[in-house]
C-alpha cells in the first residue's frame, strides 16, 4: 500500500517547500511526487439497514484430495504447485452478491477444511470477521457455526473481528477439521471506510476479506487475535486454495483472486461465476455493471485492466505500467506463478495489493500522473512481496512495504533509466534526513504498525525501508542482491516469513555476515547473531 509513503513524502516536501519559499526558492518537493493525506477514520451509516436472516444455504460435499480444478489458475510451468496444497487451508464458497435498497449485500456459506501443521493440540479454532473491523465499517453477520457436521456456538470477540469455534475434540497435530459457516456482508452505498478498501460507491462493490477467513495460528503464541493499528494494512493470513460459486446480476462484471473458469445462468436475470485460486493468502471481491476491460500478455501471464467509464485513456497507461512491472519484476526477482494479474479502478484512497489482482484509485487514474505510475508499479510488486512471500504485515510491516518499496527502484531502472532513477533515490534520501532533521525519532524498521505514531510510519517503512535495501546493494552489488532476492523468493514461496528469513537469503547468496548492518536499521530480532555485531 501506498498510501503513507506517498503522504509522508509530499508532507516532508511540502515543509521543506515553504521552508525554501521563505528563502527566496520555490524549488520543487525531493520526489516530485504528487499525494493526498490518507484517513483511516471509517464512515459506517449513521442508521444501519436490516439485513434479515438469509434462507440456509445447502453445500455439496467436497473432495478434499482433488486439487485438479485449481491448476487453471496457475501458470503451466507452476499448475503442479496446487498440490502442495492438498491439506492446507482449503475454501469452499457459495454466494450472491446483490446491490439492494442501496445497501451492497453479500449472502454465502463456506466449507474449509483447516490442519493443524503445528506441534500442538489444538481445542478452538479461530476466523477473523474483517469487515467489522472499525476502519473497515462493515458488517459481517454469521447465522450457523458447524464442525464436522455438528453445530457449535461460537464466541465473539475483539468487536466481533474474532470468531472462535470450540472444539469438543481436540485437534491433534497433523489432523484436520471441516468447518462450515452461513454468513452475510453488508455495505451501504456512498461508505468507503479507511483506504478506501472496503465500500461501495459509483455502482461499485469493493470488498477485501468479504468471507469468514482463518486466523493464523502461531506455534507457542496460540491464535493471531490483535486488532490492528489504525494505520497499515489489516490482513494476517496463510496461503491456501480457493473454489467459489458467486452469483450477481448478470450484467455484473466480477473481478477475483484467482480466475474465472466458467460462468452460467443460474435463474432469471442472473448468473454464476466459478472462480478457482491457486495458493493464495486471502481473496478480494470487486463487482460492477460498469467496468470495461483491456487485456496484454506478458508470456503467458494475462494482464487485466478493469476501469470506469470514460477511463479508457488512462486505462490504457495503466495496463503499460502493469505489463512492464510484472515483465521487470518476473525477470528480476523470480516467476509470477499465477495464470493472471489483475488491477482494478475503484474508489480507494491510493492502490492496495491483493492476491493476483490491486484496486488503483480512480482520483489518480490519468495519464502522467507520477502518483498513477508509482502507485501500480508499487503495489504490482506486492504480488512478489506479500501475496507470494507472506508476512505479519501489522507486526512486521517492513517485511513486504519496505522490500516492496525498493522494488519501485527496479522498475525505475527498466523504464526510466539509471540517472532518473538515481535522482528518485537521492530525493528519498533528502527526505529522510529532513525527517531526522526535525529531531524525529529515527525509530527501527522491525517495529509494529502500532509503534510508529504521526508520519514515522511512512518515512521509516516507506522511505527509510528501500534506503536500508539500497545500501545492502551498494554493498554487495547489484547482480548479487538481485541474487539474494531471487534466493528469499525461491525459498519462501507460499509461506510465512520473519526478519531472519532475509537475512539469511542475504548472507548465503553473498556469503558475507550482515548482522551489524541490519541490526542498525532493522534492530534486533529472532536470528540476528548480537555476538557478531560490531559495537
Amino acid at each position: 500500500m501506498t498510501s503513507e509513503r506517498l503522504s509522508t513524502v509530499v508532507l516532508l516536501a511540502a515543509i521543506a517547500a515553504l521552508f525554501l519559499a521563505a528563502c527566496g526558492d520555490s524549488g520543487a518537493g525531493a520526489s516530485g511526487l504528487p499525494g493526498l493525506e490518507p484517513t483511516m477514520t471509517s464512515l459506517p451509516p449513521s442508521t444501519p439497514t436490516d439485513i434479515p436472516a438469509p434462507d440456509p444455504i445447502t453445500l455439496p460435499a467436497v473432495d478434499w484430495e482433488n486439487v485438479d480444478q485449481f491448476r487453471a489458475a496457475m501458470r503451466p510451468a507452476f499448475a503442479d504447485d496446487v498440490d502442495g496444497f492438498v491439506n492446507r487451508n482449503r475454501y469452499y464458497i457459495e454466494a450472491s452478491l446483490e446491490f439492494e435498497n442501496d445497501v451492497a449485500i453479500i449472502r454465502g456459506a463456506e466449507r474449509v477444511r483447516y490442519t493443524n501443521r503445528s506441534a500442538d493440540t489444538l481445542d478452538e479454532i479461530v476466523f477473523r470477521l474483517y469487515a467489522n473491523m472499525a476502519s473497515l465499517g462493515g458488517r459481517m453477520l454469521i447465522y450457523r457455526a458447524e464442525i464436522n457436521g455438528q453445530p457449535v456456538e461460537p464466541g465473539l470477540t475483539a468487536r466481533d473481528t474474532v470468531l472462535i469455534l470450540p472444539l469438543e475434540t481436540p485437534l491433534e497435530p497433523g489432523g484436520s477439521v471441516e468447518i462450515t459457516l452461513e454468513f452475510s456482508v453488508a455495505a451501504e452505498r456512498g461508505m468507503h471506510a479507511s483506504y478506501g478498501a472496503f465500500g461501495f460507491q459509483k455502482e461499485v462493490f469493493s470488498g477485501p476479506e468479504w468471507y469468514p477467513m482463518l486466523s493464523v495460528y502461531e506455534e507457542g503464541d496460540g491464535w493471531w487475535v490483535g486488532v490492528p493499528s489504525t494505520q497499515g494494512d489489516a490482513g494476517y493470513s496463510e496461503t491456501g486454495l480457493y473454489e467459489i460459486y458467486l452469483t450477481t446480476p448478470e450484467d455484473f462484471i466480477v473481478v477475483m483472486s484467482g480466475s474465472e473458469i466458467d460462468s452460467f445462468a443460474s435463474g432469471e436475470g442472473v448468473i454464476t461465476h466459478h472462480y478457482v485460486s491457486g495458493p493464495m493468502r486471502d481473496s478480494l471481491l470487486v463487482a460492477s455493471p460498469v467496468f470495461g476491460v483491456l487485456t496484454e500478455y506478458v508470456d503467458d501471464i494475462a494482464v487485466n485492466v478493469y476501469y470506469w467509464p470514460g477511463d479508457e485513456p488512462g486505462a490504457e497507461e495503466a495496463l503499460r505500467i502493469a505489463v512492464d512491472s510484472v515483465r521487470i519484476y518476473d525477470e528480476s526477482f523470480g516467476r509470477y506463478p499465477y495464470a493472471e494479474f489483475d488491477v482494478v479502478e475503484t474508489f480507494n484512497f491510493s492502490g492496495i495489493e491483493y492476491p493476483g489482482m490491486t484496486v488503483i484509485a480512480d482520483a489518480n487514474w490519468e495519464p502522467g500522473n507520477q502518483f498513477f505510475e508509482i502507485t501500480i508499479a508499487h503495489e504490482t510488486a506486492h504480488q512478489w512481496w506479500y501475496s507470494v512471500v507472506g508476512s505479519n504485515q501489522v507486526d512486521q510491516p517492513w517485511l513486504d512495504e519496505s522490500l516492496t518499496c525498493y522494488s519501485e527502484y527496479v522498475y525505475g531502472r527498466g523504464v526510466r533509466g539509471e540517472k532518473r532513477t538515481k535522482d528518485w533515490i537521492d530525493g528519498d534520501r533528502d527526505t529522510y534526513n529532513y525527517y531526522k532533521g526535525t529531531g524525529a525519532p529515527d525509530l527501527k524498521l522491525n517495529l509494529p504498525v502500532s509503534s510508529y505514531v504521526d508520519h514515522n510510519y511512512g518515512v521509516i517503512i516507506y522511505v527509510k525501508g528501500p534506503l536500508f535495501y539500497m545500501e545492502l546493494e551498494n554493498l554487495l552489488g547489484r547482480e548479487t542482491m538481485l541474487a539474494a532476492m531471487q534466493l528469499y523468493f525461491e525459498r519462501h514461496r507460499y509461506e510465512l516469513v520473519e526478519s531472519h528469513d532475509i537475512l539469511d537469503a542475504f548472507e548465503d547468496a553473498s556469503d558475507q555476515e550482515l548482522d551489524t548492518l541490519f541490526y542498525e536499521w532493522v534492530g534486533e530480532f529472532p536470528g540476528l547473531d548480537l555476538s557478531s555485531v560490531e559495537q
